[in-house]
């Protein structure tokens, strides 16, 4: 079983969570790292799944909101390039995908969808982390989801590391969690049954410290069982 991963550019360590996480529920697994360094992305054409991992922002010209490149972090184009083009070529292949964090917004950004640019400018509450404490807070699943089927959870507690998130939803696309203050917490397809598998959670499921939590641990089993029945 090979899976595709991208470099989210971030140290070793923090890389390396996603991997541990997942290897946790399928120690077998073996990763492709792809990265606009290395040239790579065709790769994914030999792998199973492809995990859609965090790291700094979306160039928001992507998404019709050039003027607020200004309150965006870390923008890196060639980046955002490159991996539009993974995930078309994952999409042809109909392969099992999963986002996280940043990886959650770019998929909604290739379908389409918008963003807002920086949450407490918005009116949002602070969903970041502060001084290297974990933000936990709830979010509330949508009861018919497929996030609802994998955690057997109407509600979970979940690490926050984020400035920005979801405005309008993708092509395709469902909501199925929500933070108290309203922002879109997970999302999904909302017609699954011809369509590869996609969850895709605006937290970070491979850096919680509860690692057998629902919101961790039966994500990256029903990602892995995705890939096993590809």
């Amino acid at each position: 079983m090979r899976i595709a991963i991208f470099d989210n550019h971030r140290p070793k360590h923090i890389f390396e969570n996603y991997l541990h996480w997942i290897q946790s529920v399928e120690p077998s697994v073996e990763f492709v790292k792809l990265s606009y360094h290395l040239a790579n992305g065709a790769e994914v054409g030999n792998c199973d799944g492809l995990v859609l991992t965090g790291g700094g922002d979306i160039h928001p010209k992507y998404y019709g909101m050039e003027t607020c490149l200004a309150e965006t972090e870390e923008v890196n184009e060639k980046r955002d390039e490159f991996e539009f083009e993974v995930i078309d070529q994952a999409l042809e292949r109909d392969l099992p995908l999963l986002g996280v964090c940043r990886g959650m917004q770019m998929m909604n950004v290739f379908l389409k969808g918008t963003l807002v640019v920086d949450l407490q400018t918005a009116g949002f509450l602070d969903h970041t982390q502060r001084n290297g404490v974990e933000n936990l807070h709830k979010v509330e699943v949508q009861e018919t989801s497929l996030l609802s089927e994998t955690t057997r959870e109407r509600s979970l507690t979940i690490n926050s590391v984020h400035h920005q998130a979801i405005q309008t939803l993708g092509n395709g696309l469902m909501a199925s969690a929500l933070s108290p203050d309203g922002v879109i917490e997970a999302a999904e397809w909302i017609m699954k049954d011809r369509m590869p598998f996609l969850m895709l959670v605006q937290w970070h499921p491979e850096r919680m410290k509860d690692e057998q939590s629902p919101a961790a641990r039966n994500i990256a089993e029903r990602f892995i069982r995705a890939v096993r029945q590809q």
